[in-house]
């Protein structure tokens, strides 16, 4: 990070963090995005094998994190959610989106909190949406929520199909190149 990132509350340098790790995972990236009429904090999209997958992550920073204040931030993003299912259905239709289409949200906590440090959370039990069938069936096989610190998070999205891969460079060349040298 540089000087000017050194002033930032934890919860951006995270969002910072994060976002360059998933721009470096072929990711597209939206910082502060408006989804409807409300603001995430990234909306990340990469479409992998034969998917597109859609993440809002939201960021906080929290001194003691409780079950109820869990609750009202993973309702946050279920909102959020509801909004960009909503937008990619008026966009491409029911058909397209149940098949090619996967929603995650990410709660991302930037201080360790016990047993808030991994979790994955399931609200796909209850009928969320009982008047709309589509969206009760979309939401029901094509979305996933969690709840983790930063360390977890390429654990979690991995544990669902979305691989993170790294890009070589022509550094990563030099420098091997460099050790073999000094064997």
């Amino acid at each position: 990070m540089n000087s000017s990132e050194d002033n930032l509350p934890e919860w951006r340098k995270t969002q910072l963090n994060i976002a360059k790790i998933l721009q470096s995972n072929s990711f597209e990236i939206w910082e502060e995005r408006t989804i409807g009429n409300r603001r995430v904090d990234i909306l990340a999209k990469r479409s992998y094998n034969n998917k597109t997958y859609y993440i809002v992550f939201e960021f906080k920073h929290y001194e003691k994190v409780t079950a109820g204040i869990e609750d009202k931030f993973l309702e946050q993003l279920h909102d959020y959610l509801y909004l960009l299912i909503e937008r990619e259905l008026g966009r491409k239709g029911f058909k397209y989106v149940s098949n090619n289409n996967v929603f995650i949200g990410y709660l991302v906590l930037s201080k360790d909190y016990g047993i808030y440090t991994n979790r994955r959370k399931n609200w796909r039990k209850n009928k969320n949406f009982p008047e709309n069938e589509e969206l009760e069936l979309i939401w029901s096989r094509n979305l996933y929520l969690f709840s983790s610190t930063e360390k977890y998070i390429r654990s979690n999205l991995e544990s669902i199909g979305l691989t993170y891969y790294y890009q070589s460079s022509i550094e990563d060349f030099t420098k091997n190149n460099d050790k073999s040298k000094k064997a």
